[in-house]
């Protein structure tokens, strides 16, 4: 295998990682181009599925015995992030979809993970918190009568989906939370995703109803959280032991990253050759008040990369030594990707507000970039309120007010 030495950050990169960042800075101008199309299908459209097929991007977190390409997590991140800064909707697609194929090949058993990545079609859409389900234990399995789930991104273009669900004993008592792992032809898209920003991840309410789930494609929530995951085949595959929780909330701002350099790099190209209205600046770039805010914004994009930066190398560095991280560990990582989510908002924010009158357009391109950006960060797994809290509770020295730790 071939490797190079990126002089920047020292890091060891194979030909196929630099492949791949290479892959996903290419299609920039395609799916710019396909901006307007993107948000009035409301998913992506078939031709950039087709080149995110092509250049095997949804197959990073495949492992390589199933043909994926099974790349680092840092490596994914700079992959994501390269494709926001071209459209926030195909990131955030991408973004979802590996978390959830990452989880369909790392919670389940072999046999059900052989099934999964047969043939290629192995894209997973999930949802982990249903808005309504109703469920009971039945012989060999879980069956789900009934249940809704929002914010589905991605799954117009899965082959499966991956839902949480309440586990019931035989008495009709709580027990656990569950990973249920279901086809998506059993599956009913709402065709509820009519937004203001992020609209090309089709993130569609969803519904099932009458589907049996066999224990084997249930994972138990309490297993999860502990990295007992079922994919006992893959232990001896870094990418595979990863603390889920972390790592699902610090990939959600990957997109948001991509975004804000696309949002600076805009700006710094239009500055040049706008006025600042009745003042004697004729190029917005001569004022002391636009070097003030493309430093601010550019500062706030910075210490969020790094941040993130942080969090994924603690994330990989846990899971090549096989320790566990910490309550402590992983709040923190937690609570970083709320507060980078916060910094790319703030950075973009303060560039929208300083790009003139034509922001207003609903086709102008860095209004486009503000709606995305503040849709990204409405997740409900990165809002600050949550994350600095739950970080706060635990540096107190109180129970973490959450189930997920």
């Amino acid at each position: 295998m071939t490797v190079t030495v990126d002089t920047a950050t020292s890091r060891v990169l194979s030909t196929t990682e630099i492949n791949l960042v290479g892959a996903a800075r290419s299609l920039i101008p395609a799916l710019r181009s396909r901006s307007s199309e993107t948000d009035a299908l409301a998913r992506l459209p078939d031709s950039t599925i087709a080149d995110l097929e092509k250049t095997q991007l949804f197959g990073m977190l495949v492992p390589k015995r199933y043909g994926g390409l099974q790349c680092s997590l840092r490596t994914f991140m700079d992959v994501v992030v390269e494709l926001g800064q071209a459209d926030g909707s195909a990131a955030w697609t991408v973004a979802l979809l590996s978390g959830s194929t990452w989880m369909a090949a790392t919670l389940y058993p072999k046999h059900i993970v052989d099934e999964i990545f047969s043939g290629g079609t192995f894209r997973t859409a999930g949802v982990l918190a249903p808005r309504k389900v109703k469920t009971k234990r039945v012989d060999g399995g879980v069956l789900i009568e009934e249940g809704s789930w929002s914010f589905n991104s991605g799954v117009h273009h899965a082959h499966w989906d991956i839902l949480g669900i309440p586990i019931f004993d035989e008495a009709g008592q709580f027990i656990d939370s569950g990973s249920a792992l279901i086809q998506r032809s059993q599956v009913t898209l709402l065709n509820d995703w009519d937004t203001i920003g992020l609209r090309g991840s089709g993130s569609t309410s969803v519904a099932v109803k009458d589907v049996f789930v066999p224990n084997e494609r249930v994972a138990l929530l309490s297993k999860t959280l502990r990295e007992d995951y079922a994919s006992t085949h893959l232990r001896d595959q870094q990418l595979y032991r990863l603390p889920l929780i972390p790592f699902l909330a610090t990939k959600l701002v990957f997109p948001a990253l991509g975004m804000a350099k696309a949002a600076l790099e805009l700006f710094l190209e239009k500055a040049p050759h706008r006025s600042i209205p009745f003042t004697s600046y004729e190029k917005q770039d001569e004022a002391a008040i636009t070097h003030l805010q493309v430093g601010e914004a550019s500062a706030k994009i910075d210490a969020a990369e790094l941040v993130l930066i942080r969090s994924v190398n603690e994330l990989e560095a846990s899971a090549a030594s096989s320790t566990r991280m910490t309550v402590e560990q992983r709040a923190r990582i937690w609570r970083d990707a709320g507060a980078a989510s916060r910094l790319i908002w703030e950075a973009v924010d303060l560039l929208a507000g300083a790009s003139g009158g034509l922001f207003a357009y609903a086709g102008d391109s860095m209004n486009r970039l503000w709606r995305d950006v503040r849709i990204a960060g409405l997740h409900g797994g990165i809002r600050t309120g949550t994350t600095m809290e739950l970080c706060g509770r635990i540096l107190c020295g109180k129970e973490p007010n959450t189930a997920l730790l």
